[in-house]
């Protein structure tokens, strides 16, 4: 309800974390603008096996001993990397101090022509050593990356300790970037330092995007024997075949693949969680900032979805629109596909429940015992808000006024208790806002969703918050602290125009690089010895259901202290969302 939040109404500043279901409809493209923003600024052969189940993806054991963490190679920084023949054929890579890089390796044809809208296929062999020194085209997307996209994008790339035997048998990094499943792209992020200090074998990787990756129409679904929709969610099963294939050639191993997505990479993780033919491609999972139980469109919204974007491009008998659609540019299809929404809906192009590809949501699938059977590692930030208040603010001002109303529009069933919790005139409206939407769509999701899997799926589990209480506000609107996507630039700090410019922030860093490479390694963030890092200072607990309400939960990652902590259930008011 934009008109709402724009009423004049008080706005009281005291305090950090006093606290405030939903706006009526407006325009998503403000939502995935902030958000592709915040990812970018933070940022083989017939063999392999695709969404199809063809193929094989044996892989011959490695006979060394595992790396012990923290372990670094020494490579003469001068030389050139050793050329790697993977199942697509040879390909070369840049040594680039301390690491090696192998960039822009196809793991699926292109997805152009009539395979736009298909399940991947396998990539053409190439004769020769291939140059990997050049990523790959991001997919296509509207804004910050537009001109460095097109459909032919599926490409991931491999980075390695520079010096790395092929024996290693390093842990496998999957990182899947977010971008409101719109924008984006695998190399975004540096993972030099996640590379060598872990020590691991970081794979980065495209997938298609919008409506080019997501698209329903009820042709589609008849063509796709009652599938359709998740092209994206098909590449990424793709990519990971491709990567057991390949992991030992780069010196990886890959039976230790952990696959770690933020925000709309989170959601994709959770599908891959409950998608049947990802099963076995990998060990672990991560998921920052994108709670699996966030809503997911059905085959049967997402074809509604599908024929109104037809609409748009004038495609407009449904018996012809996919053959219309087909011969629309990507870039005007991209355009045309941002529609009426906002956080508390489902985005409208993601991944879809109902068909082969994905049968079941990530909750549905806990329940039924269908969930990956593997460890999970899951957080949030600390105020993960604040960005999404900007499709509000584009209306105008927000007020208190306006975010009661919202209250008891989209929270009918609890709006008192809402009201209560977040009471108006204690911080400004638009952070009693961003507030709301922290602890209704990340924290209390994110907990709710580790309470099932430990106690009712009962896997390891392992919950964090993230914060920086000593970053300025980047508004008077705003508290200090951090927000979504800051946690990416600890994981992946980039060797220029880094924001970790305090000792304390380089040392989260590194602690935070030693936890997350320890739990690809071995399913435990924890560990001494063999498995341990020098940069870990606490104990993590393994989370336990009971314990938010009387114990430690999580383990709360901050540049001043990084530590157990309880209490996170009822400070982010989860008695009244759960």
């Amino acid at each position: 309800m934009p008109s709402q939040l724009g009423q004049p109404g008080r706005s009281g500043r005291s305090g950090r974390r006093a606290r405030p279901r939903r706006p009526r409809d407006g325009r998503l493209a403000r939502i995935v603008a902030a958000l592709v923003a915040l990812v970018v600024v933070a940022g083989g052969t017939a063999a392999c096996s695709f969404a199809d189940g063809s193929g094989s993806s044996s892989q011959p054991a490695a006979s060394a001993t595992p790396v012990p963490a923290g372990v670094t190679f020494s490579a003469d920084p001068n030389a050139q990397p050793p050329v790697v023949t993977t199942t697509g054929g040879e390909i070369s890579g840049v040594r680039e101090g301390r690491v090696d890089h192998y960039r822009g390796i196809p793991f699926a044809a292109p997805p152009v022509g009539a395979l736009r809208w298909a399940a991947p296929q396998p990539p053409a062999p190439w004769s020769g050593t291939r140059d990997g020194g050049e990523a790959g085209a991001a997919c296509t997307q509207i804004g910050t990356l537009g001109t460095q996209t097109g459909e032919d994008c599926l490409y991931l790339s491999v980075t390695r300790p520079a010096g790395a035997p092929a024996t290693a048998r390093l842990p496998v990094v999957f990182w899947i970037h977010g971008g409101a499943f719109v924008g984006g792209s695998g190399d975004a992020v540096d993972p030099d330092a996640m590379a060598t200090d872990g020590p691991a074998i970081v794979v980065t990787t495209n997938y298609r995007l919008g409506a080019l990756g997501y698209l329903v129409l009820p042709s589609l679904i008849q063509g796709g024997g009652g599938d359709a929709g998740n092209y994206a969610t098909q590449d990424l099963i793709a990519a990971l075949r491709w990567v057991q294939g390949n992991a030992a050639a780069f010196g990886g191993d890959p039976t230790k693949v952990t696959i770690m997505g933020e925000s709309a990479g989170s959601i994709n993780v959770c599908a891959l969680l409950a998608a049947p033919a990802a099963k076995g491609l990998y060990q672990r999972a991560i998921m920052q900032s994108g709670p699996c139980t966030w809503k997911l469109p059905t085959l049967v919204s997402a074809a509604q979805t599908g024929l109104n974007l037809a609409n748009r491009l004038g495609c407009v008998d449904p018996a012809t629109a996919e053959f219309c659609l087909r011969f629309k540019p990507a870039e005007e299809i991209m355009a045309a596909a941002t529609v009426d929404g906002e956080i508390f809906n489902a985005f409208p192009f993601s991944p879809a429940v109902g068909g082969k590809t994905l049968p079941l949501t990530p909750t549905q699938a806990l329940w039924n015992g269908q969930l990956a059977d593997v460890p999970l590692l899951m957080g949030t930030i600390q105020d993960e808000g604040r960005p999404f208040t900007a499709y509000w603010r584009a209306f105008g001002p927000i007020t208190d006024l306006g975010v009661d109303g919202m209250i008891r529009d989209r929270f009918p069933d609890r709006a008192d208790r809402v009201l209560a919790a977040y009471p108006a005139s204690q911080i400004p409206a638009r952070e009693r806002l961003s507030m709301i939407i922290t602890d209704s769509m990340f924290t209390c999701q994110a907990t709710t969703f580790a309470q099932l899997t430990a106690a009712i799926a009962q896997r390891p589990t392992y919950l964090y918050e993230f914060d920086i209480p000593d970053y300025p506000s980047v508004s008077p609107e705003f508290g200090a602290g951090a927000t979504h996507g800051w946690d990416i630039n600890y994981l992946f700090p980039p060797a220029t125009g880094s924001t970790l410019s305090t000792p304390a922030r380089q040392a989260l860093s590194k602690t935070m690089i030693d936890y997350w490479v320890r739990f690809a390694a071995t399913g435990d963030p924890n560990g001494s010895g063999e498995n341990g890092g020098t940069n870990s200072p606490a104990n993590w607990p393994r989370f336990d259901a009971k314990a938010v309400h009387s114990g430690n939960d999580r383990l709360l990652l901050t540049p001043q202290r990084v530590a157990p902590v309880s209490g996170t259930w009822s400070r982010h008011h989860c008695d009244v969302w759960s």
